[in-house]
């Protein structure tokens, strides 16, 4: 007797959203103390300076780094983390922190791979750079899960996002659109009579949020999309 096909649901955004919210819900508290860290360096920097309006651009420039590195490290476990709930685990801060600490080199650079390539399709003709962004949306997700290479991890996004990127784009927008406007907000507080230390607080906590929510939702897509493919890389 054939074996019966597993049913995978379609490409939703809407439904992949919404999961990635309750599971930043379910998750609320690693996800603070994980995303908050690429924030450190910068608050350091400006509880040193006063926070004048030249120290705040001082403690993004110093800081820019470390927070980059921080970020990805951030965005690394967040993910692990992710996909363990998913396969019905729980999620092990200090584990999943100790697993990516050790791929965090090859991490790294692909994460700053893709976005010097998404970063050049803007600089370019700003489309390339959205056709960038949807093609390697699930790059991180690759490296840390099925741990690719840094180039192979790349080649991997692009094989999963394959017949898939304008339902990706639309998930871009729907989170891309509100983190401008909250920061078009937290750039008010930093504004004429305004304490500079506030917007850049206001703007570190949007990017918090930004960060928790896409790296969870990345992740989601990442195991929907090997679904739909049927495309599955065993850990090594």
């Amino acid at each position: 007797m054939a074996d019966t096909p597993v049913l995978v649901p379609s490409f939703r955004i809407g439904l992949l959203a919404a999961s990635a919210g309750h599971i930043c819900l379910r998750s609320l508290p690693q996800l603070l103390v994980l995303n908050a860290l690429p924030s450190l360096p910068a608050l350091l920097v400006l509880a040193l300076t006063a926070g004048s309006p030249q120290s705040v651009s001082m403690a993004s420039l110093v800081a820019l780094p470390i927070s980059l590195i921080l970020l990805i490290f951030a965005q690394g476990v967040t993910i692990l983390g992710t996909f363990r709930l998913l396969q019905g685990e729980s999620f092990e801060l200090r584990q999943a922190a100790h697993a990516v600490w050790w791929t965090l080199p090859v991490l790294t650079g692909a994460g700053l791979l893709a976005g010097l390539i998404v970063m050049l399709g803007f600089a370019a003709l700003f489309v390339p750079g959205v056709m960038a962004i949807c093609v390697l949306y699930v790059t991180l997700p690759a490296c840390i899960i099925e741990r690719t290479g840094l180039v192979e991890s790349l080649e991997r996004s692009a094989e999963l996002t394959d017949g898939y990127r304008w339902p990706l784009f639309g998930l871009f927008l729907l989170t891309a659109i509100p983190i401008i406007v909250l920061s078009a907000v937290t750039d008010g507080l930093s504004g004429d009579g305004a304490s500079p230390v506030l917007g850049a607080l206001g703007q570190e906590a949007a990017t918090l949020l930004y960060s928790a929510f896409t790296a969870v939702l990345t992740t989601l897509c990442f195991d929907h999309l090997r679904r739909l493919k049927g495309s599955f890389v065993m850990l090594r």
